[in-house]
């Protein structure tokens, strides 16, 4: 952005709540290049979990969770259980946040990682997805497109592994 959206005069690099920010000296308005909400949905399935082939840049055929941004006024479990659906066909119930993080390194963007269960719908690639399929944890892709994709999706087959191996303690208790 390098001119204001209402006077059109070039905006300034000025310090404002301790950092640099881009302000227009005429009209008082301030670029505050907040981050843009995103929802990924785990979705665990026949044993794995779903993912989906990017269609589009950044990361065109490698995989990643379904996601994409929020939409105005939308509630996150809503955005999530939507951009689900546009991506893979299935109709999901949203069971639960995973966490909110944020990339960093330049990416502006806050993600919301939610888990959901399918309840309706065919697992078919859809909108910005080439394909889409079930993972489990050996047969996870080497090119998954996002580094807290990874980590999230390592994390939720390890703690997966973790309450079974719980449940089965406690069942021969």
């Amino acid at each position: 952005m390098k001119a204001c959206p209402y006077c059109a005069i070039v905006l300034n690099v000025v310090e404002i709540g301790g950092r640099e920010r881009l302000a227009c000296a005429t009209c008082e308005f301030v670029h505050w290049n907040n981050p843009k909400p995103v929802t990924a949905t785990v979705i665990p399935m026949d044993g794995g979990i779903v993912l989906v082939k990017r269609k589009c840049e950044p990361f065109v055929n490698d995989w990643c969770l379904p996601g994409g941004f929020i939409e105005a006024a939308e509630h996150p479990a809503e955005s999530a259980a939507r951009e689900v659906y546009e991506e893979t066909g299935l109709e999901v119930q949203v069971s639960r946040l995973l966490e909110a993080s944020a990339p960093g390194r330049g990416i502006n963007v806050i993600i919301l990682f939610y888990e959901a269960h399918p309840v309706g719908g065919k697992l078919i690639p859809g909108d910005d997805a080439s394909d889409a399929g079930v993972f489990k944890q050996h047969e996870l892709p080497t090119n998954i497109a996002f580094d807290l994709h990874r980590q999230i999706i390592h994390r939720w087959f390890k703690q997966t592994a973790e309450h079974s191996v719980g449940s089965r303690k406690a069942i021969k208790d």
